[in-house]
């Protein structure tokens, strides 16, 4: 094991940590994986094979007691999220977890007092905030280039084929909202630059599951901004935000995942018919999740502060948490 890289555990096998993470920290300079774990001996071992991980648990608190496991990667169901970021604290591990973080902002208070007793790194799993592209938008924003945000619209669609899916259960805290609302969400609060006031959500629970399928949300900021996003489980994979300015409207195309490839921001300006101009920036591709990891070990080693903090993470749960609540009790939810 090399000291000077990130020792980090798997705790479950899932499609996103084999497709995602897992490259995304042997790509890495400064983590190495260790260790998986998942709830079938068998199936443990059987991807650790695959994937040549040094250890197969079959129980993720086994997994907890490996002393060459520094941090943890939790990619397990929504629902599961706080219980598993408190053990792995209570065992003095560092943690990165898939988005959302945890589902309530009571679950909040328990994670945040858990990471502080323990002296660990707790971080959402948020990686588009570190891609280049996500960066050159705050930029463009916080210089005023666009002038001042008046409207933040988003979208983000793909499909669930099948019907057994964690994303179709409730009792896994599953729903396209916690799913990928979380990133309209974001990105909303991201142009903004600050929290709003109050919000206002719209849900289709869906005819065979019990979890929103379609979901609309409305959120209201200091200042009139207005943001709205709609986001579905069962569509054409399609994403994009768009943010008006009284100055200028700057699209994104590919906003979430924008992936290795390099990517357009496309800039409008002008009013008049025949007259508008149109300015295409060019942002370079990377692997988000491999500079997701590298960041986080980076916080681990005291090298940076982190860029998705708790502070944030609780924000952007509070408005996820009014949104449900809205959609439930069908009324505008105050801040």
């Amino acid at each position: 094991m090399n000291s000077n890289r990130l020792g980090i555990g798997i705790l479950g096998a899932a499609d996103i940590a084999l497709r995602a993470l897992l490259p995304a920290i042997r790509n890495s300079r400064n983590a190495q994986i260790v260790a998986i774990a998942s709830r079938e001996t068998e199936r443990a071992h059987q991807v650790a094979a695959a994937h040549e991980i040094p250890r197969a648990y079959g129980s993720y608190d086994a997994l907890l007691q490996d002393e060459t496991v520094q941090a943890v990667y939790i990619p397990l169901p929504n629902a599961l999220h706080a219980e598993w970021i408190v053990r792995a604290a209570e065992h003095g591990k560092h943690v990165l977890c898939e988005k959302p973080l945890v589902m309530t902002v009571a679950q909040m208070d328990v994670v945040e007092r858990a990471a502080q007793t323990a002296g660990v790194v707790v971080m959402e799993a948020l990686m588009y905030r570190l891609h280049p592209q996500t960066v050159r938008v705050q930029e463009l924003v916080a210089s005023g280039a666009l002038g001042p945000v008046q409207l933040v619209t988003s979208a983000f669609t793909y499909h669930v084929p099948n019907p057994n899916d964690i994303r179709l259960s409730g009792a896994l805290g599953g729903g396209v909202l916690l799913d990928v609302g979380t990133y309209c969400v974001s990105v909303s609060r991201l142009a903004a630059q600050t929290e709003p006031l109050a919000v206002v959500g719209s849900a289709r629970i869906g005819p065979a599951s019990d979890v929103d399928e379609v979901f609309a949300g409305l959120l209201s900021f200091p200042g009139g901004a207005h943001a709205t996003f709609a986001c579905a489980l069962h569509g054409p994979r399609d994403q994009w935000y768009r943010i008006t300015g009284t100055e200028a409207t700057l699209t994104v195309p590919v906003p979430f995942a924008p992936g290795a490839q390099e990517r357009e921001l496309i800039i409008r300006r002008g009013w008049q018919r025949g007259k508008e101009t149109e300015e295409r920036i060019l942002a370079p591709g990377t692997d988000q999740y491999q500079l997701l990891v590298e960041h986080f070990a980076d916080c681990v080693f005291g090298h940076a502060e982190p860029q998705i903090t708790l502070q944030e993470t609780r924000a952007n749960v509070a408005v996820l948490e009014a949104l449900r609540r809205s959609a439930h009790e069908k009324k505008l939810i105050s801040m």
